[in-house]
């Protein structure tokens, strides 16, 4: 997630440093420029405030999680791992 504003720079520095340690990556970004070193860009609507950038950033981070735990044979109803934390009386 690297949306346009305050923390922009200091992200694309990351995404750099990530792609220096052979990682593969998918931005998800408000910035109409293509991601420099991303694989693949994932793009949001431009010209929201900032603060909102996160929220918007959702859906889409939402269906690459899906798609990827579907693709990989898992089950996104039913997690590995994941166990019932509450009693019900």
């Amino acid at each position: 997630f690297r949306p346009r504003g305050a923390t922009f720079a200091d992200l694309s520095e990351l995404t750099s440093e990530l792609k220096d340690r052979g990682a593969e990556l998918l931005v998800i970004s408000d910035d109409p420029a293509p991601a420099q070193g991303a694989d693949a860009l994932l793009p949001f609507a431009a010209g929201m405030p900032e603060w909102l950038s996160p929220i918007a950033a959702i859906v889409p981070g939402q269906a690459l999680a899906l798609h990827l735990a579907v693709g990989r044979g898992g089950d996104p109803d039913r997690p590995r791992g994941l166990s019932k934390v509450t009693l019900t009386r």
